[in-house]
């Protein structure tokens, strides 16, 4: 499946002294068995741009295409594109409605009509993903789970329509370091078996670094740069200028390179890194502590 946006811009409250161009004139396409990382500081247009990808918001100007057929404002359109296109929205806990935890994930499978038995499945296999057993969380409130666990059944509510794309705008925030490294576990994990294509909402730099293969970088409702990690972050000075920070790695290797040590400095993944000084601590090149 894939996923154009053509020439699209988005204008709030038009026509108003409230008028606000959040979008101008997008344009990129997403493709099957992509993991793409969208960041930008507050106000960039990042919740905007993803909210037209599954149809929740249509533009101002320009189109939408899906699988080569662009979309209209009807509202079978729309939900087409929904049934296509899963958003999981930041704090996505705050949704969740049900009395129980099978209910809240099943409810979204059951407006489709299907079978107790498909239904049944779909809860199972998406409780699965998120790493919940079935048995043991089906029946329990899902207001009386942790804030790791709630967030993980409302990404289960998502992923129990089978989308073919899985956008998560900011699905960490709030949680502690236990409950973060658990979701992301989940959600590549998620794309690694089962191809699911994912779009990455996150202000956490370190987190698109490590799992993203393709990196979007807005900033006042424009797409600025579009292209591999290892392009992106890299331009630390660059990305210091509208606002974001580079991931802690890269700035890390390169301290230890102006303190002497001969390590990659365009490292930014933490593995990479760990591999790279050991190397250098191994050819006795360790910088002493004081330099860094």
């Amino acid at each position: 499946m894939s996923v154009q946006l053509i020439n699209v811009s988005h204008i709030y409250a038009q026509g108003t002294p409230f008028e606000f161009a959040a979008l101008k004139d997008i344009h990129f396409s997403i493709d099957k068995d992509e993991f793409i990382g969208i960041i930008g500081h507050t106000g960039s247009g990042k919740s905007t741009l993803i909210q037209h990808l599954n149809g929740l918001l249509s533009p101002t100007e320009g189109s939408v295409v899906v699988d080569g057929v662009k979309m209209g404002d009807s509202k079978g359109d729309k939900l087409a594109l929904r049934r296509k296109v899963g958003l999981v929205f930041q704090y996505a806990e705050h949704q969740l409605f049900e009395e129980t935890v099978f209910k809240d994930i099943a409810f979204g499978p059951k407006n489709l009509g299907l079978s107790e038995e498909e239904i049944e499945n779909r809860v199972r296999d998406a409780m699965e993903v998120v790493g919940l057993d079935f048995e043991t969380y089906k029946e329990r409130s899902p207001f009386e789970l942790s804030g790791g666990q709630m967030r993980r059944v409302a990404i289960a509510g998502v992923l129990s329509m089978k989308p073919e794309i899985l956008i998560l705008d900011e699905p960490t925030a709030g949680l502690d370091p236990y409950g973060k490294e658990d979701i992301l576990r989940s959600v590549y994990q998620l794309h690694e078996r089962q191809k699911t294509t994912v779009v990455l909402v996150s202000h956490n730099m370190d987190e698109v670094a490590r799992l993203a293969n393709r990196v979007i970088v807005m900033s006042s409702g424009e797409i600025l740069m579009d292209a591999p990690p290892a392009e992106i972050f890299t331009q630390v000075e660059k990305l210091n200028e509208i606002g974001l920070g580079a991931p802690d790695i890269i700035c890390l290797m390169r301290a230890l390179k102006k303190a002497g040590m001969d390590v990659d400095d365009q490292i930014f993944r933490a593995e990479q890194a760990k591999e790279e000084i050991l190397r250098a601590l191994k050819r006795g090149e360790g910088a002493p502590c004081s330099k860094i």
